[in-house]
């Protein structure tokens, strides 16, 4: 029988075997590892450049910054190191450690350190919520006018897909001489995808890569666009005139951007899952230096957004601002009071607003009363197609209540089977309604008429004969199925509607204010 003394001896030649083996397989930290001593990536800001320091003797500041708190070492501070800002501003990001991060505050010069946060892309709906092949970019582009071709606007965005018509640079002059920019080759895209209107075009992964796995990085690691996102505001700022435009034969007519004659400079700092710090401010030290007039960037933090001096873009865009260059990016998709973001008073920000411009579908009820929806659906019901609540086609374990809502599986399709179903849509979800009127059409669905108050003036492309109403139009249209014994309807197939008022107005999705850091400035 094993004494105490024996046991405690074989515990500590176990505790032995394990330490050695784990140091012959692995590095001592990855045994004994803590929260203080995991790396983490951080950006180190320092402020504004001084005119007279050199951008190579900067890069070499940096790496001696760090090697401070890496025990002099050298070459673990450039192990570790990711990108240094040294064109518009001074700073760095680096794999840093907690006590690392905290070490670097202390030192004199250095504004802020801050994690390498991970920023979204504002877009109302993306292209599969709207029920769009991602290939299927809008090539929205602009109408010529010659006093823009020297005027370079750079995009700081998903990239870009150089062969789309609203990037043509027929007719175009040369590039302009104070461009001093690249056209950076990677993936399914190289130097020649650039010409007289897109003028440049860089991709930043790095910050991504130390966040991301790389299966989560997309289809090109090159400026070419994957989402379409990129593209999308590029040519509605800047994109050529393109003739013949629709969305199957709707709003038919020419598309352009707002300075269609300008050039385009790319700087893709976004991927599928998101656009980091890091890269951000690496994407508006290089649009600086090589000289664009004009940073446009969709993109932005959740809200309530952080203070300035930890908030990438509220630092790159003070430093391009210093350097004349206008800045503008969007407020924000969140809807709410109170959620705008991008605050920084040296920003333009904008929010999102409609046009006069509709696409209505007509709800004809059996009683003869009529009412416009919204709609992008092309399809229409025969006359007198029964109409019921799709709370009366509830299921399983939903309540009539649950099933109001036309959610996954709530549905009976005995019930449903040849029929319109009056659905509603909550005020504030994340919910699909392209995927509603799926669910409708599989249980048995011939129509849908959507009942929503908030986000009513935004069409969908449903997939069956549907229309989205204010609460007022739905409560009549209840009303008429409660009061009647076979209520019948009829839903027409959309059509473009010009000179809708009020317009423009503010829509429901667009973040709003008041600025929740700087209340004295309107956002």
């Amino acid at each position: 029988m094993a004494t105490p003394y024996r046991l405690s001896r074989i515990s500590n030649i176990l505790c032995l075997v394990t330490v050695i083996t784990c140091l012959s397989v692995l590095e001592i930290s990855h045994c004994f590892s803590s929260p203080a001593s995991t790396s983490k990536v951080y950006v180190v800001y320092m402020g504004s450049r001084g005119t007279d320091e050199n951008p190579d003797e900067i890069l070499k500041q940096n790496h001696h910054m760090l090697s401070l708190v890496h025990g002099g070492s050298f070459e673990q501070a450039e192990a570790s190191h990711i990108y240094s800002y040294r064109h518009s501003f001074r700073g760095f990001a680096a794999k840093l450690t907690e006590d690392q991060a905290q070490e670097l505050t202390r030192i004199p010069g250095v504004v802020s350190v801050f994690p390498n946060s991970k920023r979204s892309l504002h877009t109302t709906h993306s292209w599969d919520f709207m029920g769009l092949d991602k290939n299927e970019a809008m090539e929205i582009s602009g109408y010529s006018t010659k006093n823009q071709e020297n005027v370079i606007i750079g995009f700081i965005d998903s990239g870009i897909w150089p062969e789309s018509p609203s990037f043509s640079d027929r007719n175009m002059p040369p590039v302009p001489s104070t461009w001093k920019g690249e056209c950076q080759a990677g993936e399914e895209f190289n130097s020649s995808s650039c010409n007289r209107k897109v003028i440049g075009a860089r991709y930043y992964a790095s910050g991504y890569e130390a966040e991301e796995d790389s299966i989560r990085m997309g289809k090109f690691k090159s400026p070419r666009d994957s989402s379409g996102h990129g593209s999308h505001t590029a040519s509605t700022a800047a994109g050529r005139y393109v003739t013949n435009m629709n969305f199957n034969g709707l709003a038919a007519g020419g598309a352009r951007g707002g300075a269609p004659m300008s050039r385009i400079a790319v700087y893709k700092s976004c991927w599928d899952f998101g656009c980091y710090d890091v890269d951000l401010l690496a994407a508006f030290d290089d649009a600086v230096r090589d000289g664009v007039h004009i940073i446009s960037l969709s993109l932005g933090p959740s809200s309530p957004q952080g203070d300035y001096f930890s908030d990438a873009i509220s630092i790159g865009s003070f430093h391009a601002t210093s350097h004349g260059i206008l800045v503008v990016s969007s407020v924000g998709n969140e809807g709410s009071q109170g959620s705008a973001t991008n605050l920084a008073p040296w920003l333009i920000t904008v929010a999102a607003s409609s046009t006069d411009r509709d696409f209505t579908s007509d709800v004809i009820l059996g009683d003869g009363s009529s009412y416009k929806g919204e709609s992008l659906a092309l399809f229409e019901t025969n006359a007198s197609t029964r109409i019921i609540a799709a709370s009366e086609a509830y299921t399983g374990y939903f309540t009539p209540y649950q099933s109001s809502y036309c959610l996954e599986s709530s549905l009976n399709s005995t019930k449903a089977r040849g029929k319109v179903l009056v659905c509603r849509h909550a005020e504030s979800t994340s919910e699909s309604k392209l995927a509603k009127s799926k669910i409708v059409r599989d249980v048995g669905g011939l129509g849908m008429i959507l009942i929503d108050e908030v986000d009513k003036d935004v069409a969908i492309p449903f997939v069956i004969p549907a229309a989205i109403v204010t609460s007022e139009i739905g409560d009549k249209i209840l009303s008429y199925i409660n009061h009647t014994r076979s209520p019948t309807t009829q839903i027409f197939s959309a059509k473009t509607v010009l000179g809708s008022l009020p317009a423009p107005r503010v829509t429901a999705f667009s973040s709003k204010g008041p600025n929740s850091l700087t209340p004295e400035i309107l956002k």
